[in-house]
């Protein structure tokens, strides 16, 4: 943090009997995010671009590399179970954030039974935050 490069970890859930599939690679990806609509001197406008946000929130990196979840941590069967189960995370430092700008960003898994882009769920496998790194 000192640096101006925060590292955020991003964790699963525990979901009782979640199994990504056999042979099916689950990773986490993160990206810059602008809000679905912006105002613009009051009025409402619709935005489906990322570009202002990615260039703000610049370079970073995931480790594990390409943000792989281990498959070794699925099913999870219950505390009763797995008495002493670790939740698979994922770190990702950001190297070069636009000093003094708020940026959107959202971290998702990617797997082929994780419907990240559900607009009733915003929530199922991603999470979304806002980055500023402060400067004088």
């Amino acid at each position: 943090y000192s640096t101006g490069q925060p590292c955020v970890f991003i964790k699963m859930n525990r979901v009782i009997n979640f199994y990504a599939g056999a042979n099916q690679s689950m990773n986490v990806t993160c990206a810059g995010k602008r809000p679905q609509h912006y105002r613009d001197k009051g009025r409402l406008i619709p935005k489906d671009g990322r570009d202002e946000d990615a260039e703000n929130l610049g370079h970073f990196v995931i480790f594990p590399a390409n943000g792989n979840i281990d498959l070794m941590y699925f099913p999870y069967y219950g505390k009763k179970f797995h008495v002493n189960y670790t939740q698979p995370l994922v770190a990702v430092k950001f190297l070069n954030v636009t000093p003094n700008v708020d940026v959107n960003v959202e971290c998702r898994v990617n797997a082929a039974n994780i419907a990240t882009d559900d607009e009733r769920d915003k929530f199922a496998g991603r999470v979304a935050f806002k980055l500023r790194i402060n400067k004088t």
